[in-house]
């Protein structure tokens, strides 16, 4: 006889306190107790609220991991201009989730990040320096300077200098080596990351790692077949990481 879960499925707010700043995310929990969960990271301009990340939740909490979606500073619930935000910032605020990740009781261990676009490019630095069992990254750019040539102009008008003073200090090329257990979701219809960017980053990392192109996919991956797609490949990626 299978043994039943006593624990129901929920989703509950959370806020982290930064000195200058609050973070605000949801938690998703499955049904099981202390199970592994992954982090996901929005882009720019985006917000934890975009169906994407929705969706991300729904599917992976539905497969016994739970979910932790947050706004960056600026961006949807949390406090904070767009205008401050860096990536600087953006990796502190990862951190601070992580932490707050990893001292709840009703998480497991293991964990994955899943981050899109400038999400994905900040998940990156920090799994250069911290350990993550699984990542999964979308439509993530591999040069940031000749991405920002592809955003509309009046959306960088939002952002003050100091967002491209601060990105001078990273450079991606430079901590790949230091990364592993990596899929990369690249749509080949992008025209803010192009897809050549996935192929150089997959090239830079270490085994295991993967790539999947998404013929139909758009940057934020709204067709419908190549978003499904997108989400259950990512799933099965960290299935085999984090269980």
């Amino acid at each position: 006889m299978q043994k039943q879960n006593i624990l129901e499925a929920s989703e509950a707010p959370f806020k982290i306190r930064l000195p200058d700043r609050i973070i605000q995310g949801a938690l998703h929990l499955p049904g099981s107790k202390n199970p592994p969960y992954v982090i996901t990271c929005h882009g720019l301009f985006s917000t934890m609220e975009s169906d994407k990340f929705t969706a991300i939740a729904d599917a992976f909490t539905a497969a016994d991991i739970a979910i932790i979606r947050f706004d960056f500073s600026g961006c949807g619930k949390s406090s904070g201009k767009i205008s401050d935000t860096t990536i600087s910032r953006r990796i502190e605020e990862l951190e601070k989730v992580v932490d707050f990740s990893k001292n709840h009781p009703a998480l497991g261990k293991k964990f994955g990040i899943l981050g899109s676009s400038l999400g994905g490019y900040v998940s990156l630095f920090f799994a250069s320096k911290n350990h993550v069992d699984s990542l999964s990254v979308w439509a993530t750019p591999y040069d940031l300077a000749e991405t920002c040539k592809n955003i509309p102009e009046n959306d960088l008008k939002m952002l003050n200098q100091s967002f491209f003073d601060d990105a001078l200090k990273y450079n991606l090329s430079s901590i790949l080596t230091k990364i592993n257990n990596l899929q990369i979701v690249q749509g080949k219809k992008d025209l803010t990351v192009p897809w050549q960017h996935a192929e150089k980053i997959y090239r830079s990392v270490n085994p295991p790692k993967k790539i999947l192109f998404l013929e139909e996919g758009d940057h934020s991956i709204s067709e419908k077949h190549a978003r499904k797609k997108a989400l259950n490949e990512s799933l099965n990626w960290i299935l085999k990481s984090i269980n």
